[in-house]
């Protein structure tokens, strides 16, 4: 129980600091002219594609622990449980073993604050464009 609080704290201080970073840049994003212009779609979708990154990078970390600690049987595995959990969709077709139950619920915590973020971060910067 100890070491999955420890590793789950190291965890969670990653994601933060990746989102942090990930904060910074993309609120460096200048706003653009109101108008629909092809350079304003294309900052659109380059900031929804970082969205799409960020996330798919945060579960990643989740599932090298889960492959890195043999708690999956291959980083494949740990990759679906880990969007599954974080995106809080939690299929149930793939479990972890009862040593890692904890973690597997903290990344769905975890994934839930993150999505959180990003959408007040995104607010913030499609505000700015108003």
């Amino acid at each position: 129980m100890i070491k999955q609080f420890y590793y789950l704290v190291v965890l969670i201080a990653v994601l933060m600091l990746m989102h942090s970073i990930w904060t910074l840049m993309i609120l460096r994003v200048k706003p653009g002219d109101k108008k629909h212009t092809p350079r304003e779609l294309l900052r659109l979708f380059l900031v929804l594609v970082s969205v799409l990154l960020i996330h798919s990078l945060e579960a990643g970390i989740f599932a090298i622990f889960y492959t890195v600690e043999h708690a999956l049987p291959n980083f494949e595995t740990a990759m679906y449980f880990s969007l599954t959990s974080y995106a809080t969709v939690g299929y149930g077709d793939v479990l972890l073993p009862m040593d890692f139950r904890l973690t597997g619920a903290a990344e769905g915590l975890a994934g839930t604050l993150m999505v959180s973020w990003t959408v007040a971060v995104l607010i913030r910067l499609f505000q700015k464009t108003e």
